[in-house]
C-alpha cells in the first residue's frame, strides 16, 4: 500500500526500498496483458484505486511551438483520454503526458497519426518472431501510446491503431503496472505514480527490483528519465486546461 503524503515535493524524493514481494509474476513489459481493456461503463474506479496528485510542475515554457502542435493532436482524443483516465483512476494528465512522450499524440509516427508506428531498432528474434523485426513490417510501437509488439498481443492485433482501443488499453497498461506493484513496495503516491510511469516504459518488475535496490526508478528507463519527464509533459497540459 502506499504511504501517506508527507507534502514534501514529489520531484524531490528519493526512493527507499519496500516490503517483501510474493512469487507472483510480474506483468509483462509496461505491465500489460493479452487481454484488450474492457469497455467503459461510465462510471469511475473506486477512489482507492486512483493514483492522482493534483497540481504538477513543468519545465516546458507554456508556449513551447512543439507541445503547442501535441495539444492540437491530442484534442482531437479528449473523449477518449477522459474516458481512460476514468476508468483507470488516473488524471487526463497523466495520460496527456504519455502520449506526448510516447509519439507526440501521433506526430513522431511513421506514418504520423493514431495508425503509426514508432520504435524501429532491429532485435533479436524472440518466440514465435524469428525475425529482427516484426512479421508485418518494421516499428515495435504500435499507435498513439506505442504498444509493444514483443509485449503485448494487442500490439499484434488489428484493433491498435483505432485511437480509443489504444488509449484505452495504455489505461490498462498503467493500472496493471500500479496492481503489480501496491502490497509489494510501500511508497508515497507520487512516488508510487513514478514508480508506475517508469513501470510503462521499462516494465513493472525491473521498476520494483530497482526501488528495492535504492535506486531512481528511472534508472531503468530509456533516457534515465521517463517518469520525470512525463509528469513534465502532464503538468504542461495541466497548464492548458487539462486535470
Amino acid at each position: 500500500m502506499e504511504k501517506p503524503d508527507t507534502g514534501e515535493s514529489w520531484w524531490g524524493k528519493i526512493f527507499g526500498g519496500g516490503s517483501k514481494s510474493t512469487p507472483t509474476p510480474p506483468p509483462i513489459i509496461g505491465g500489460g496483458t493479452s487481454s484488450p481493456p474492457p469497455p467503459s461503463t461510465g462510471t469511475s474506479v473506486n477512489s482507492a484505486t486512483k493514483t492522482t496528485i493534483g497540481k504538477i510542475s513543468t519545465t516546458y515554457d507554456k508556449n513551447n511551438a512543439t507541445m503547442l502542435s501535441q495539444l492540437k493532436e491530442a484534442l482531437k482524443y479528449q473523449s477518449f483520454i477522459e474516458e481512460a483516465a476514468r476508468s483507470y483512476g488516473f488524471q487526463p494528465s497523466i495520460i496527456c503526458g504519455i502520449g506526448s512522450r510516447e509519439s507526440h499524440w501521433g506526430l513522431a509516427l511513421k506514418p504520423p497519426g493514431p495508425s503509426g508506428r514508432g520504435d524501429f531498432a532491429r532485435r533479436r528474434a524472440k518466440g514465435d518472431r524469428k525475425t529482427a523485426e516484426p512479421p508485418d513490417g518494421p516499428g515495435y510501437g504500435r499507435g498513439l501510446m506505442q504498444i509493444d509488439y514483443d509485449s503485448h498481443e494487442f500490439a499484434r492485433g488489428k484493433k491498435w491503431p483505432i485511437p480509443r482501443e489504444n488509449i484505452m488499453y495504455g489505461g490498462k497498461v498503467l493500472s496493471d503496472a500500479r496492481a503489480y506493484l501496491r502490497g509489494r513496495v510501500e511508497l508515497s503516491t507520487e512516488q508510487m505514480l513514478r514508480a508506475i510511469l517508469a513501470s510503462y516504459n521499462g516494465g513493472a518488475g525491473a521498476a520494483l527490483k530497482a526501488l528495492k535496490a535504492g535506486k531512481d526508478v528511472d534508472s531503468i528507463t530509456t533516457g534515465n528519465d521517463y517518469s520525470r519527464d512525463v509528469l513534465s509533459r502532464s503538468g504542461w497540459f495541466q497548464l492548458h486546461g487539462w486535470e
